[in-house]
């Protein structure tokens, strides 16, 4: 019993403490649990003495993790020739079996040097070294660690300003770093509006949209290494104001409209590393903006609308899509509403806004909390949102839920412009939710589309 309560309570104090008593009681659950620790905090502790006494299994499984918090490479070669150090004797079979652990590809020039010196003094050890740029670094290292990139939310204006000539200004494209909560200005695409943005690792890609009164099938990529956009493979049917998501190094296009009232029930797949786009099972219906997430395997596709004649017709329900089984599941809901936002964490999904339909549709402050299954858990109360407010940008970070812009039926709002002013504080997360600061702004509306994206310093 007393165990469990360590294993809850691990501390920097306590950290080692606890994992030699794990070792001396066979705790495995606790001698897990501090090594974790060690791994979410090893800045702090790999330059200490209790670093030294770490057993090899235990060592090699902290410096073989992608979750390490090391701000470098060579911190952790740095690491691992200090506790071979401590262990002397078996010199040349423990350095073999630390050595490959360590991400060579992702040292200097003048790093690699370092290592080198130090594995001639250990032994005649000659590293196999061959010049690759940022990318095929990247890739040959296996990727990097925890502590070499920031989370950032990147947030891409959905909709050309009124005052923004589309011929010649990009679209707005910021990303925002909630821990020093400032704000960082990246390159835009060219007269893009209404597509959709999802990210994976250091990578985001944007499907769709309008181009200069065009439905367009075009797929970018946005590189956080390069800092530029490549343009990929294109879908196989345009697409706005669609569902996108990733799984399993897929994306997926699903829905939206391809012309002014012409909705879509095709949806499709694209595979990252073939680099070709398929065809999946077609919707039960055309379904376009509708709020989207990925959870275990499955995508969840919640709301949005099914028509639009004199008013728009809403989604009473949403759509689950099962990845292994290529097969859709239809849920109804006891509420409809469109243009949402929703995101997958806590073992479940939030949905947050949107528009409601009553007698004249309204901009909603609800929030909701759904189960795999897609049934709403009244279990879990979300507070409302501190305006109602439909079109946000809704993404996680951490733990936290973030809202972004969006407007409700009499204005379009747009995050502070001291908020957004580079090098300034940005708005503060409070309680589950983060309720930006909102200014309203008619001539200017910010629809964004958002996804939390790995930025990379190294």
């Amino acid at each position: 019993m007393f165990l469990r309560f360590f294993r809850k309570n691990i501390s920097p104090q306590n950290c080692f403490v606890l994992y030699r008593l794990a070792q001396a009681y066979s705790d495995e659950a606790l001698l897990q649990a501090a090594v974790r620790f060690v791994i979410l905090n090893f800045s702090r502790f790999c330059e200490g003495d209790d670093f030294l006494y770490l057993d090899l299994t235990s060592l090699i499984t902290i410096l073989s993790s992608g979750d390490l918090a090391a701000a470098s490479e060579l911190d952790v070669f740095r690491a691992a020739q200090r506790w071979v150090r401590a262990h002397p004797g078996t010199y040349h079979f423990l350095v073999n079996a630390l050595m490959s652990h360590v991400r060579l590809p992702l040292l200097t020039d003048g790093e690699l040097a370092e290592v080198q010196a130090y594995l001639g003094q250990v032994g005649d050890v000659q590293l196999q070294c061959k010049q690759l740029d940022g990318e095929e670094r990247l890739r040959a290292s296996g990727g990097l660690r925890a502590g070499m990139y920031d989370e950032c939310i990147m947030c891409i204006n959905t909709q050309i300003l009124e005052t923004q000539a589309p011929d010649t200004e990009d679209s707005f494209m910021d990303c925002y770093d909630p821990c020093t909560r400032t704000w960082r200005k990246l390159p835009g695409l060219k007269s893009l509006t209404h597509p959709a943005c999802v990210a994976l690792g250091d990578r985001l890609f944007v499907s769709g949209g309008i181009c200069r009164n065009s439905y367009s099938d075009a797929l970018y990529e946005f590189s956080s290494l390069k800092g530029s956009w490549a343009q990929l493979p294109s879908m196989l049917v345009p697409r706005a104001t669609h569902g996108f998501l990733v799984c399993d190094q897929r994306l997926y296009a699903m829905g939206g409209w391809c012309g002014f009232h012409e909705f879509l029930s095709s949806a499709e797949c694209f595979d990252i590393a073939e680099g070709t786009w398929t065809p999946i099972s077609r919707m039960p219906y055309v379904l376009s903006r509708c709020a989207a997430a990925a959870f275990r395997k499955k995508l969840y596709l919640l709301g949005g609308v099914t028509g639009l004649t004199s008013y728009w017709q809403f989604h009473k329900g949403l759509l689950i899509y099962d990845v292994s089984e290529d097969a859709w599941t239809q849920v109804l809901l006891d509420a409809a509403f469109f243009s949402a936002g929703a995101v997958a964490m806590n073992n479940g999904i939030y949905v947050v806004g949107g528009y409601t339909e009553k007698r004249n549709r309204y901009c909603s402050r609800k929030c909701f909390f759904l189960a795999e299954d897609g049934s709403v858990n009244h279990e879990i109360a979300v507070p409302k949102l501190p305006k109602g407010i439909a079109y946000a940008g809704v993404v996680s970070w951490g733990k936290r839920i973030y809202v972004l812009g969006g407007e409700d039926t009499t204005h379009s709002w747009e995050l502070s412009s001291e908020s957004t002013r580079p090098g300034r504080p940005g708005p503060k997360a409070l309680g589950p939710f983060a309720p930006w600061h909102f200014k309203g702004n008619e001539s200017q509306r910010l629809h964004p589309t958002v996804a939390s994206m790995k930025q990379m310093f190294f």
